[in-house]
């Protein structure tokens, strides 16, 4: 069996890599630190010394995505619509979900199990979102845009959950059965307008 040749760095973004493949597959509680250390080709000794708690695994995993991920957010003075900012936020929701399925389920099976690694995630990135919408909506609430008896913070948090989860169900569980199967411009238009319809004066 031929050895590759790994600088440090090659050799710690594979671990990344595996431990998200392995983790998406297995679930936090049927993924073992030696099958990790297997399926990376390196001891369970390297591994505890790269990475010597669970947490600190997690946060070079999420590091290591965002890396990669241009972010999503809201600039609280945009002069958007509503409207704009809603579907840009639906587009490049799908758009994530598609492109990276085992990340998805990664997310569920850490919120099923109780693991660290969403909490750290939405630390990392979901808390900052969620806090640049709701600014963002209490500036049109504020200019009698919205609905005055309204909550910026569940608006924000209710659509990205609506956008989320029917993007996950459809690329990522393909319940086809259950959602119908809708192009997604089509889709996030009409999530889009059901959801401002609901919050005009």
């Amino acid at each position: 069996m031929v050895r590759e040749h790994l600088t440090a760095e090659e050799r710690k973004e594979k671990i990344l890599a595996e431990a998200t493949r392995l983790f998406a597959r297995r679930g936090f509680e049927g993924t073992t630190s030696a099958a990790l250390a297997r399926a990376c080709g390196v001891s369970e000794a390297l591994l505890y010394k790269l990475f010597s708690t669970k947490r600190q695994l997690y946060a070079a995993m999420i590091e290591h995505k965002l890396a990669s991920w241009d972010p999503l957010e809201v600039e609280p003075d945009t002069e958007e619509t509503l409207e704009e900012v809603l579907q840009r936020l639906a587009e490049r929701v799908f758009e994530k979900v598609e492109a990276d399925p085992d990340f998805v389920r990664l997310l569920h099976y850490s919120e099923l199990q109780e693991s660290e690694f969403a909490e750290l995630f939405h630390e990392k990135r979901g808390n900052s979102l969620l806090s640049q919408l709701q600014t963002y909506l209490q500036r049109r609430i504020d200019a009698s845009e919205l609905r005055a008896d309204v909550d910026p913070a569940l608006i924000g948090s209710s659509f990205l959950c609506l956008t989320w989860h029917y993007a996950c169900g459809i690329k990522v569980f393909e319940r086809g059965d259950v959602f119908p199967q809708t192009p997604d411009a089509v889709a996030i238009r009409f999530l889009v307008s059901i959801f401002v319809r609901g919050l005009r004066p």
